[in-house]
């Protein structure tokens, strides 16, 4: 094997040692933007996740209050929600065993309708109303927005005794319902999750 000469071997020793640190960095990156973490949702919520709408020139965005997107069980959750027309907003929670309940509008907020590029703060300061999930799992949030206020979903009022409408568990139906409703209309969708810490989660 031929000789490497002194300076030639501390060369190379000290890029080996940069190539490691630079990777241990990427890895401490990677790990703290979450660029590896994959939210598995349940067949139950992917039957919601899964509801498609015509293209239509709107759209809806929304983000949640803690950019690890992990809470504790019955901690708080905060949405904000942006449109880029004028539409009707709804929100759904829905869990792994496919519950599905209406969290905007709610008791205290009961207007479905957002003004295009405001953000909408669900629940908003000063609102009695509390999101929140208490078992371990990863939690669907589905933001729908449409140009038409014609839909059930944004007039469903909370049930008796609670803040929120619950549509049950029957996932697969209760899409169903919602993309007939919504037929013809301008409408779009998007799906964010959480995690609920607890269980051997992440």
């Amino acid at each position: 094997m031929p000789r490497t000469a002194p300076g030639r071997r501390l060369l190379i020793a000290a890029v080996l040692a940069a190539g490691i640190a630079a990777g241990t960095t990427a890895c401490t990156v990677a790990h703290r933007t979450e660029v590896f973490r994959q939210d598995e949702l349940s067949d139950a919520q992917q039957a919601i996740a899964d509801i498609q709408f015509a293209a239509a020139d709107l759209t809806i965005d929304g983000t949640v209050d803690r950019a690890d997107t992990t809470y504790n069980p019955n901690q708080p959750i905060t949405l904000s929600v942006r449109t880029s027309k004028d539409a009707n907003v709804a929100i759904l929670r829905v869990l792994a065993n496919g519950d599905t309940t209406i969290v905007f509008p709610n008791r205290a907020h009961r207007d479905a309708a957002l003004r295009a590029n405001t953000t909408l703060t669900v629940p908003a300061g000063g609102d009695k109303v509390k999101i929140a999930a208490d078992k371990p799992g990863v939690v669907l949030f589905a933001l729908i927005a449409s140009a038409s206020d014609k839909s059930w979903l944004f007039k469903r009022p909370p049930d008796d005794g609670s803040d929120f409408a619950d549509l049950g568990v029957t996932s697969r139906n209760i899409a169903k319902d919602i993309a007939s409703s919504l037929k013809g209309s301008a409408a779009a969708a998007v799906h964010l999750t959480v995690r609920i810490s607890g269980g051997g989660l992440l």
